[in-house]
């Protein structure tokens, strides 16, 4: 309810006026000279109404201290004695907003007093806007200068309440500066943290991008190197066996007698069997790597499979004397028949290869029902290994090919093999080992 403040010495006058007013829905405050006047400007009055002539200080003199005072308020000048001297003077110092003669009429009282709070309320209206658009304009400039969506919440809180009070929203019935100032502040608050959010969604990509392009670099570096190193492997591998075919051409040359004939075919077809199991190997390993050996799975009996294992090694357990052993239930394992029989059948090998004469290696199947994959061990009492020799058990980078129990020879490529094919089927190995109590290979080979 907006305060209108009546000044005159005659208390006739402002209970007249103060009568006719409040219909107009308004507080009236009544004043009998300009000193009393005066000290009601607390009270903020939009319109004050004052005769000219009052004793002490008049009229004209009272609206321009009043002015000073109470800027905003509007100034109804009501006598009919005031010049226009003097009417000019209010004008030109205190903004004197309209001249009402004496005698007046109530409808021109009124409607003048309503004109004059419906300027008041525009120009307040004005000042409102004006400093929530200065605020604004503050408000976007912290916006711009926060630096992620997790500061935003802060800086929204503290602003909502800077703006609009202690509840961060406006009051129950906001005027319309304040509901448009409101929408404002919630949609550039809306684009903003959208924006902030692309901008960490894309430093994200950015990052995620930048760790896999070092990935790659790292990789083709470390391919690079190694492809140097098998180079050097494979050039120093083929260069023994090649060698020893020169020399014994050289020798077939020197003595090609019908009994040296005879013996150097032997060796021969010896050299160029290794030979020939070494390429195998490097070209099955490098396919094996690229993938691109397709793999045929389907349901085989480990029975057979432990047959066809033994069969394989058999002259070489024989030759040494190493005992082999059969644990194998009565179960069907699931892969390529083919490659798993050259996975296991290196792994068997390379376990024969290292068990001394009299040994034993044991081929072992175990279904467990709780889990959806069956154990198969291939367990050894040979040498064994140490803990640098089971990291690079696999690399055939690192892993050179060693002397058996009995100086059998290998390709150093047998388990590297072994593992690709093992890899494409999804089988987890674990090697148990130390030097002198033999070795463990330990398979986790899914059923499915």
């Amino acid at each position: 309810m907006h305060t209108v403040l009546v000044v005159d010495d005659e208390p006739t006058v402002v209970e007249a006026l103060t009568a006719q007013l409040l219909p107009l829905g308004v507080w009236i405050e009544g004043a009998y000279n300009a000193e009393e006047a005066l000290n009601l400007l607390s009270a903020q009055p939009a319109v004050i109404i004052a005769d000219y002539l009052m004793p002490g200080m008049r009229g004209d003199d009272f609206l321009i201290e009043a002015h000073k005072k109470h800027p905003e308020a509007r100034l109804i000048l009501l006598t009919g004695q005031a010049g226009a001297d003097n009417v000019g003077k209010i004008i030109n110092h205190a903004r004197l907003f309209r001249y009402i003669p004496k005698p007046w009429e109530v409808e021109d009282l009124r409607l003048t007093v309503r004109e004059a709070l419906r300027s008041y309320e525009q120009e307040k209206e004005l000042a409102k806007r004006a400093q929530l658009t200065q605020e604004l304009v503050l408000f976007l400039q912290d916006l711009l200068a926060c630096a992620g969506t997790a500061a935003l919440e802060d800086l929204r809180s503290a602003w909502a309440k800077r703006l609009f009070g202690s509840e961060g929203s406006p009051v129950q019935s906001p005027s319309e500066v304040e509901a448009s100032a409101h929408a404002i502040f919630e949609r550039v608050l809306e684009l903003r943290r959208g924006h902030l959010t692309l901008l960490e969604d894309l430093e994200r990509l950015v990052e995620n991008r930048t760790a896999h392009l070092v990935a790659v670099m790292q990789e083709l570096k470390a391919l690079a190197s190694q492809r140097e190193a098998w180079i050097k492997i494979i050039s120093h591998d083929l260069r023994g066996p090649l060698a020893g075919l020169r020399q014994i051409a050289t020798l077939l040359q020197q003595n090609p007698s019908p009994e040296n004939q005879k013996r150097y075919a032997t060796l021969l077809e010896k050299s160029l069997s290794e030979l020939e199991r070494y390429v195998k190997n490097l070209l099955d390993l490098t396919r094996l790597s690229h993938k691109e050996i397709a793999l045929s799975f389907e349901r085989f009996s480990w029975r057979e499979m432990a047959q066809r294992l033994h069969a394989l090694v058999a002259p070489s357990l024989e030759m040494k004397g190493i005992t082999w052993v059969e644990e194998v239930t009565d179960t069907q394992g699931w892969g390529d028949p083919v490659y798993a029989a050259e996975a296991l059948y290196n792994i068997v090998a390379n376990a024969v290869k290292f068990t001394p004469a009299g040994g034993k290696v044991i081929f072992r199947v175990r279904a467990e029902d709780t889990r959806d994959h069956d154990i198969v061990e291939i367990q050894d009492t040979g040498i064994g290994m140490d803990a640098e020799q089971v990291a690079g058990l696999w690399d055939p980078v690192r892993r050179r090919s060693r002397p058996g129990t009995a100086g059998e020879k290998g390709t150093g490529l047998g388990l590297a093999v072994a593992k690709a094919i093992l890899d494409q089927h999804g089988i987890a190995v674990e090697v148990l080992s130390a030097p002198d109590t033999g070795t463990t290979f330990r398979l986790l080979w899914p059923r499915t």
